[in-house]
């Protein structure tokens, strides 16, 4: 182990900036105060496992004073398989600075970083183990094992579906920290990210689509479903829009799919329907929609009825 050498405070290495810029490809983190989450929804289970043989290990700092005195700076990436982050395909990057010395390691929290990326976006968490002083990490060889804790790193960037996400959990993590590339690594992160919740309402707009659907008495009903919540929807469905009373027959399409819908934003469907005849006077009914939409990471499955009064154009013309 090299002599312990003087740290100034915040200072970074040439590895370190490497480090930085090689996690800002990934995600450029936005920091702010998270937002509460929706209520009456439950914080998304994180289960996820990344690996490889390909990491990158340089010299880093050691600890300024105590047992760890060398630094190793370990860079890796690993695919994700559909099921682990959400239902898509996405990637781990890892940033980890260890400290190591006398058969002990530790990662500290300021430094450390993990960064999950699919699509839809990018959930980044700081992840600690043990301190100068206090190592809680194993050293065998030229093997970093051990376990600690994470925690998401807030984010308000507007296009990132995870924006204001919050949780905490733990880690497992074993590497090869011998300097050089190729190196072995692997990282399971478990435990819950509670995420900013999406909310449908929903209007209509009722018309013929010309005069032969206006003599057929085939009346298109266009529903416009809004994300009135503060987080992304994603897998959006029309599942129905049954209407009630008599001398009204449902046509179809349904079920829809929408797909993902924006916090703030519309997205519309279209359901046909064989209506009252042309001699009928204020012809109106009840249309019972019915939605189901998940969040950011495929859970918190939400279905929602929402009654819509249509009343029935009595013109040809919109």
């Amino acid at each position: 182990m090299r002599a312990p050498t003087a740290v100034v405070p915040h200072a970074r290495s040439a590895a370190r900036r490497t480090a930085v810029a090689a996690m800002a490809l990934l995600a450029a983190v936005a920091v702010t105060a998270a937002p509460a989450r929706a209520a009456g929804r439950v914080p998304d289970p994180l289960n996820v496992t990344g690996s490889s043989a390909a990491g990158e290990v340089g010299s880093d700092s050691g600890c300024s004073s105590g047992p760890l005195t060398d630094g190793r700076l370990f860079l890796g990436s690993a695919s994700l398989a559909p099921g682990q982050f959400s239902s898509l395909a996405a990637q781990m990057g890892v940033s980890l600075p260890f400290r190591v010395g006398a058969g002990q390691a530790a990662l500290p929290e300021d430094d450390t970083r993990v960064v999950l990326v699919n699509p839809r976006g990018t959930l980044t968490l700081a992840l600690k183990a043990g301190t100068c002083s206090s190592p809680t990490l194993a050293l065998g060889g030229s093997t970093v094992s051990g376990t600690g804790t994470w925690t998401v790193v807030p984010d308000s960037t507007p296009a990132n579906a995870y924006r204001g996400a919050s949780g905490t959990g733990s880690f497992n993590v074993t590497a090869d920290v011998t300097l050089g590339s190729g190196r072995s690594w692997s990282l399971s992160l478990t435990d819950s990210v509670s995420l900013l919740q999406p909310q449908v309402a929903v209007t209509h707009r009722a018309y013929w689509g010309g005069l032969g659907n206006y003599l057929s008495r085939t009346l298109s009903v266009e529903y416009r479903i809004r994300n009135t919540g503060s987080g992304d929807a994603f897998n959006v469905k029309l599942l129905d829009a049954l209407p009630t009373g008599s001398g009204i027959t449902r046509l179809g399409p349904v079920p829809q799919t929408v797909g993902s819908i924006r916090s703030g934003a519309t997205a519309s469907v279209v359901v046909r329907y064989r209506v009252c005849g042309i001699a009928v006077v204020g012809c109106r009914f009840t249309a019972n929609t019915q939605t189901s939409l998940t969040d950011a990471l495929d859970g918190n499955l939400h279905t929602e009825a929402v009654p819509v009064t249509v009343q029935v154009p009595i013109a040809p013309l919109p």
